[in-house]
């Protein structure tokens, strides 16, 4: 960017800075949320393919080698997870999946969709091909020093969506929190007073519960409610202090539930007074 400082101001280059600032300064004012600032990655990938073709001859050859290098091992290390996934081998792999992910269970959990390995094999192959085509030679193109950076990337992410996809679904979605919530209530609608809507719908899709998320909920018809306590950042001592003020409101707390991955949040479950208790289910125990 320092050396295109008196050109900022075209198109090709104005365009991809303001996106990015627009994400950086949505990062900060949401607390430095990664959701956020995942935004500016195609601004990022457009100011850096401008930039590739012209760089010198040395830096492109550092460059190709780095991206054989990184994504090769990436890949490999998705495939290695993914076998501890289906078969517990290497276990020092299996182990670290159950301890970033406590209460996942691969085994049950595995994508046995013959497509999606299908496609995974593909892409290795073709990654593989690739890098034998970049290294070899060939007729000079502007765009092969974007070849292997972009190759890589797509490789990764497909091996993501296919191999991974249980485990990223179990530890990023709202599904498994919804269906624990559900086990500690009555049957009936759930009050859920400021609740996110990612949580409110997932308890409506997989709970099968009628929410209602108005501000007023907490005065409504529901037997249950639930509560989401922040445990960082700038809003804790207020969402504590909600939670404090329900005992008096003839609220009692009966369980507390968080997804695997998010430090940041959890989610209470209130049970009104004198309402009758959850149906008898076996639950699993969050770590």
């Amino acid at each position: 960017l320092w050396g295109w400082r008196r050109h900022l101001t075209q198109r090709h280059l104005a365009i991809p800075l303001i996106g990015l600032g627009v994400a950086l300064t949505a990062c900060i004012g949401m607390d430095g949320s990664d959701r956020a600032l995942m935004l500016g990655l195609p601004a990022i990938a457009v100011l850096a393919a401008f930039a590739l073709p012209t760089l010198q001859r040395g830096r492109t050859a550092a460059i190709d080698w780095f991206s054989v290098f990184f994504f090769t091992v990436s890949a490999g290390i998705v495939w290695v997870f993914y076998a501890a996934m289906q078969t517990g081998t290497p276990a020092k792999a299996l182990a670290t999946i159950l301890r970033l992910a406590p209460g996942f269970q691969p085994r049950s959990a595995v994508w046995a969709n013959g497509l999606a390995l299908a496609l995974a094999v593909l892409a290795s192959l073709a990654w593989l091909a690739l890098v034998r085509w970049r290294t070899g030679r060939h007729q000079e193109v502007i765009w092969k020093s974007l070849v292997l950076p972009a190759g890589g990337v797509a490789l990764c992410w497909l091996l993501l969506m296919t191999l991974w996809l249980p485990l990223l679904d179990y530890a990023r979605s709202n599904r498994p929190l919804a269906e624990r919530l559900v086990r500690h209530m009555p049957a009936g609608c759930i009050a859920a007073p400021g609740a996110p809507t990612s949580l409110v719908a997932a308890l409506e899709v997989h709970g099968k519960r009628r929410v209602d998320a108005s501000p007023q909920a907490a005065r409504g018809q529901c037997q249950a409610m639930v509560l989401v306590i922040a445990q960082r950042g700038p809003t804790v001592a207020r969402s504590q202090a909600a939670a404090a003020a329900q005992a008096g409101q003839g609220w009692q707390a009966v369980a507390r539930e968080r997804r695997p991955t998010d430090r940041n949040e959890t989610v209470v479950v209130y049970r009104r007074s004198g309402a009758p208790t959850a149906p008898a289910q076996p639950i699993t125990p969050s770590r």
